[in-house]
């Protein structure tokens, strides 16, 4: 069965993202799998060792918790959700996960920014639509 790939970091973008992914999947008879991408921590690891321990590990603890209340959100909706959890450049991360057999395409919900927003704060969506070889459906 073909999955859908949804990006979610807990934001009201991600969860309107989120409400179209399952109206897709359940049209195409797809299953959702629900992604959350780490950010890397961008500090001299001889130096903060214990301090980028601690940063990862609150960072993955937060990263489940909107996983968890995605997989909620999912399920109050109608379809179950599996997860999973990346480290390192959102667009680049889920971009490469998609190239995976079982993954139709990937939804993500987007803030809309302008033409000048994006070039000078990036957008994740943007850079997505880029690099992803796989069908991608931007919210907003």
């Amino acid at each position: 069965m073909k999955s859908i790939l949804v990006a979610v970091d807990g934001s009201v973008h991600s969860d309107k993202g989120l409400v179209e992914a399952v109206a897709l999947a359940k049209g195409l008879g797809c299953r959702l799998e629900l992604v959350h991408v780490l950010p890397p921590v961008l500090l001299a690891p001889g130096v903060y060792a214990e301090a980028i321990a601690k940063v990862e590990a609150g960072n993955r603890e937060a990263a489940q918790q909107v996983l968890d209340a995605a997989k909620a959100r999912a399920r109050d909706l109608g379809i179950e959700a599996d997860t999973v959890m990346l480290s390192g450049a959102p667009a680049e991360a889920v971009a490469d996960l998609a190239l995976a057999e079982r993954v139709w395409g990937v939804v993500i919900g987007a803030k809309g920014h302008s033409a000048i927003s994006r070039v000078l704060l990036g957008s994740v969506a943007d850079r997505l639509v880029r690099v992803c070889t796989k069908p991608v459906l931007v919210v907003r």
